[in-house]
């Protein structure tokens, strides 16, 4: 039994929940079981993926210390522990390790004092196992080749083409939008497909589930906003280019070798659109609150016409990303069960 911790809302979005959901979704197809654990109830289509997937759903009546999280898991017979998001604090994980169960934990950024858990597991770009030394005595699982992505995008997968004319635009935003950008990015992604004289072209722009945002009655023809996205992978495979914030959709983009556009919606995506800029896998221009609409256009434009740019970035991504990471993931659960004995 694997007992998850995660959340989702409008203000983190839907990414701890969404992988974690990958990983109890590949725990069950070996054979085993998942319980998801939240604060709060989680948005509709996280607990869509839940039930389709028989993956039970609980919320705690009680802000949870971790206290909470370690009973619970102990009740329903947990062979793992699961922690992701900024809740869990240092003293969170030691208290849920008081269940005498092995936790790992799902980080982002590297930044706390201590990391008292078994397993830690950071799938960005610009991590490494130096950044927790000493701080740590959790074996360590760093970089995009343990990223965790679901099935239902491993198996849409398909060969990259990459034509000489590209024709359609992918905006991504994430599960929730914070920063409100989606509209602006859209647009700036049909000026660029103008500029560009590729006036048959199309944008497709995601709302997230979580966002509330509605697109207006006068929007752009050259645009398509989609709501309630249960095939992402169709939408990902027919682009030729991807402006999208840099956040865990950035690893999906990578295993279809997607050519990518990045900013940052929210701080933690900084170092991960940095980071992929420093591999040659993405164009990155910082935090979208900051880029005029005139640097997006040019940029964008500069990448449409120029196709060895688009085969150099779709090359660098899809090298980080083989899609197998979530079974790298499991194989070291198992592996330190083996080392330790626990059933």
């Amino acid at each position: 039994m694997l007992a998850i911790r995660a959340d989702a809302d409008a203000g983190i979005g839907l990414g701890h929940a969404m992988r974690c959901f990958a990983l109890a979704e590949a725990w069950c197809a070996q054979g085993g079981e998942a319980v998801f654990f939240s604060a709060a109830a989680l948005p509709d289509p996280v607990l869509a993926r839940l039930d389709g997937a028989g993956i039970a759903h609980r919320v705690f009546a009680s802000p949870d210390d971790g206290r909470e999280f370690a009973d619970a898991a102990t009740g329903i017979g947990a062979r793992w522990l699961v922690v992701d998001g900024s809740f869990a604090t240092p003293d969170y994980l030691e208290r849920v390790r008081n269940a005498g169960l092995p936790v790992l934990l799902i980080d982002d950024e590297g930044s706390a004092e201590r990391y008292p858990c078994d397993l830690l597991l950071n799938q960005n770009v610009q991590a490494t196992s130096g950044d927790y030394a000493g701080r740590t005595e959790a074996k360590i699982l760093a970089g995009p080749g343990f990223a965790l992505i679901r099935a239902d995008m491993r198996e849409t997968l398909q060969l990259r083409t990459l034509p000489e004319r590209p024709q359609r635009i992918l905006v991504l935003v994430g599960g929730a939008d914070p920063g409100g950008h989606l509209e602006a990015l859209a647009e700036a992604a049909a000026t660029a497909l103008r500029q560009a004289t590729i006036a048959d072209g199309h944008v497709d722009a995601v709302i997230g589930p979580a966002s509330a945002w509605r697109a207006p009655a006068d929007t752009d023809p050259m645009i398509t906003y989609h709501r309630g996205v249960k095939d992402m992978g169709t939408l990902i495979a027919k682009t030729d280019l991807t402006i999208s914030s840099a956040g865990s959709t950035v690893w999906e983009l990578s295993l279809f070798g997607t050519p990518m556009i990045l900013g940052a919606s929210v701080p933690v995506e900084e170092p991960v659109g940095a980071g992929m800029a420093a591999r040659g896998a993405a164009l990155y221009l910082g935090r979208f609150s900051d880029c005029p609409a005139e640097q997006l256009v040019a940029e964008t434009v500069r990448v449409l016409q120029d196709s060895a740019v688009r085969r150099k970035l779709s090359a660098a991504a899809s090298a980080l990303v083989d899609g197998g990471g979530v079974e790298r993931v499991i194989d070291a659960m198992l592996g330190i069960e083996a080392g330790t004995g626990i059933p």
